[in-house]
């Protein structure tokens, strides 16, 4: 939830505010997805979601939408898988 909020922040401001806030959420779902990757299933609900919003941020944010399509891929072919 910290990294949405931040997310959220950064996807309305401009200039040095976006940039923070980016980083913020960059650095929270980078926490969020060591954790999930260390103690939750594929399959897990929180994981999946996770994936989701950290796509979303990397695509709408940070303007990666090849770093975006890749990781809600991979964690839909490890879910499936």
């Amino acid at each position: 939830m910290k990294a949405d909020y931040y997310r959220y922040i950064a996807e309305f401001r401009d200039g040095p505010a976006k940039d923070a806030a980016a980083e913020n959420a960059r650095k929270a779902y980078a926490d969020a997805a060591g954790v999930a990757e260390k103690d939750l299933a594929v399959t897990h609900p929180i994981r999946l979601g996770l994936a989701l919003n950290y796509s979303v941020f990397q695509y709408e944010v940070l303007q990666m939408p090849d770093e975006a399509c890749k990781m809600a891929r991979t964690a839909f072919e490890d879910a499936i898988a």
